[in-house]
């Protein structure tokens, strides 16, 4: 699941649908998407079978159309702000791609047709794209759709520039992979901060305090796993955290020391293996 590129053309829905779900803090698989949705290899995924898929989860697709490319963007940068990924007709309506945040000029966009799904294009790019021209009349449309949900987003990801550069890095290819994995194993770890929580600390704070206890304590106790190892999965989390605002409250700080000690012995196990100890 998470971050990559579709195996097939005619995936590009389901796929671009998943990535806006991802932004609001719920993940599906594509390919429960495409049943949902009605996905076939002769027809692909329309508009209605996306907003179905959507449905499902319950989520609105609320249809926006423009004329010219400064409208478009208009809208579109008008709907990011509230907080409300796009799926995007593109490519004459032959593809369809997800924009997730606007900022400085500049548009997030995860397309899965590319190898490296998460770009960053400017209102130029995107209105090329974007740009819709009918063969039969000289009418030119921009058509996409803001997924909105029905209901108090448990946690939603602030995907920054920065973010997305970092993500788009070839060595952070496997945290791109497994965003899903990380996600729900730190939300049994953390929780999304709110206006009323109290007595809270940052996963980085967290880190900053007990990381190098976490870290020497299962190393040592394990024997293969490295200190780099496992510093770099701590910190695969912390970035996930940071992208959804997630926390540690106050009298969950013990727990969170025994659910991240449990997860990297989990993890060296996995990898390495283990005798029996008794």
């Amino acid at each position: 699941m998470s971050f990559y590129p579709q195996p097939n053309k005619y995936q590009c829905g389901p796929f671009a649908l998943k990535y806006a779900l991802i932004m609001l803090g719920i993940f599906e698989h594509e390919k429960v998407i495409a049943k949902k949705a009605g996905s076939s290899w002769w027809k692909g995924t329309d508009e209605i079978g996306l907003a179905k898929a959507a449905k499902s989860y319950d989520c609105r697709m609320k249809y926006f159309r423009r004329e010219t490319g400064t409208d478009g963007i208009k809208i579109l940068t008008r709907l990011l702000r509230k907080g409300y990924p796009c799926v995007l007709s593109v490519d004459n309506w032959g593809h369809w791609f997800t924009v997730v945040n606007w900022q400085q000029g500049k548009f997030v966009v995860i397309d899965s047709s590319l190898d490296k799904v998460i770009v960053i294009y400017s209102a130029n790019q995107i209105i090329k794209r974007w740009k819709f021209k009918d063969p039969d009349n000289d009418f030119n449309s921009f058509d996409g759709y803001a997924v909105i949900p029905n209901f108090k987003i448990r946690a939603k990801a602030k995907f920054t520039l920065a973010e997305a550069r970092h993500v788009m890095q070839k060595t952070n290819s496997n945290l791109a992979k497994n965003w899903d994995k990380y996600f729900n194993d730190l939300i049994s770890v953390c929780r999304p901060l709110t206006a009323t929580a109290l007595h809270t600390i940052t996963f980085n704070e967290f880190l900053r305090r007990h990381e190098k206890l976490l870290i020497e304590q299962v190393a040592n106790w394990h024997g293969s796993p490295t200190y780099s190892e496992l510093k770099m999965i701590l910190k695969k989390m912390n970035f996930v955290a940071e992208v959804y605002n997630l926390v540690i409250y106050g009298d969950q700080q013990k727990k969170a020391l025994i659910d991240l000690a449990s997860l990297l012995m989990m993890y060296s196990c996995g990898k390495y293996g283990m005798k029996k100890l008794y």
